[in-house]
């Protein structure tokens, strides 16, 4: 199998369907990491499930993207990597928090979902909590 392998990321998928939040933890060393791989990138154990996360991080990098990837993004959109509390760190799109404010770098986020034709995605806001 390879990363890009469906059957690497179905699991993953079918949670953010039910607006969970999942990562994958290695079963030998403990190790929180994504994207979901063959093996940990740690210790290169195959033995690896994925956990529910509480999807509460810190911003660590943040962009604005303007010009689309592909045929079907709206720009501009903001993307952001978010350091979660598990250890492992989540590229994700960036949404105005309830103050219509967009997280800064080291800001408290929360998983929130956002929908992008028919499909839920996980996305990132910020936490007042």
């Amino acid at each position: 199998m390879t990363v890009t392998d469906p059957g690497l990321t179905d699991l993953f998928w079918e949670a953010v369907g039910r607006r969970e939040l999942v990562r994958p933890v290695c079963g030998d060393c403990g190790r929180n990491f994504f994207t979901p791989q063959v093996a940990c990138p740690a210790c290169l154990s195959e033995n690896w499930a994925y956990e529910r996360s509480d999807g509460r991080g810190r911003v660590y990098s943040a962009t604005v993207v303007h010009k689309p990837p592909s045929p079907g993004f709206a720009v501009p959109f903001r993307l952001g990597i978010v350091d979660l509390d598990e250890g492992w760190s989540m590229l994700a799109e960036l949404v105005d928090g309830p103050d219509g404010r967009l997280p800064a770098i080291d800001a408290p986020v929360r998983v929130t979902w956002i929908e992008r034709e028919g499909r839920v995605l996980p996305a990132f806001t910020e936490d007042p909590a």
